[in-house]
């Protein structure tokens, strides 16, 4: 399976903990590509699931995407994603950015997930919360598009997660290849004669 994402774009992953959105991501992303929110809540507590400090580490780590996106860097937001409230806050810094957000969604099953964080030490939560993740995910994936994600790509097992290949499609915008030399004509506020002449 092939996923197709603008090369400049703002990527949402987006799936219950223990899905595997970590692990696809540092195997199809750069690491300065891929904003962790446990990362950030590292950062600011030096514990990971640290929860008290998640609006300090969403701050920091959307504060961290604006600054790559001003600099033309494809980001992704590695967190749950799964209630639409946190989906909002990034389709309004696509939006205030002029780039297209991409949902990967890791829709994956439920027994799945929570044996994957009975194997991780640094997770010690119950696993209802993985039950209430999957839950939240369940009501709002089939408003994913109407919420205002261009390129909605939705993985059920792990196999499929596993095969996928990643195109980064060019922009038409990008004439980077173009190495002129350019004739560049401002504005001619109704000079149609001269207009002509220049050309």
């Amino acid at each position: 399976m092939k996923i197709e994402i603008p090369e400049l774009c703002l990527v949402a992953l987006i799936g219950a903990s223990g899905s595997g959105k970590s692990s696809f991501a540092k195997k199809h992303f750069r690491s300065s590509e891929v904003l962790n929110s446990d990362y950030f809540r590292y950062l600011i507590s030096d514990d990971e699931t640290d929860q008290s400090v998640s609006t300090a580490a969403f701050d920091s780590l959307f504060n961290i995407a604006n600054k790559r996106l001003d600099n033309g860097k494809l980001t992704v937001i590695d967190a749950t994603n799964v209630k639409a409230s946190a989906r909002k806050k990034i389709i309004d810094l696509a939006r205030s950015q002029n780039v297209m957000a991409a949902a990967i969604v890791f829709d994956m099953p439920e027994e799945l997930c929570i044996e994957r964080n009975k194997q991780r030490p640094d997770r010690n939560f119950e696993s209802y919360v993985v039950k209430n993740h999957i839950r939240d995910l369940q009501r709002s994936i089939r408003h994913l598009k109407k919420e205002g994600f261009r390129y909605i790509y939705i993985l059920r097992i792990p196999e499929e997660a596993e095969s996928i290949e990643i195109i980064r499609t060019k922009l038409w915008s990008n004439k980077k290849e173009e190495c002129g030399p350019f004739d560049i004509i401002g504005d001619v506020h109704g000079c149609y004669d001269e207009l002509c002449s220049l050309l």
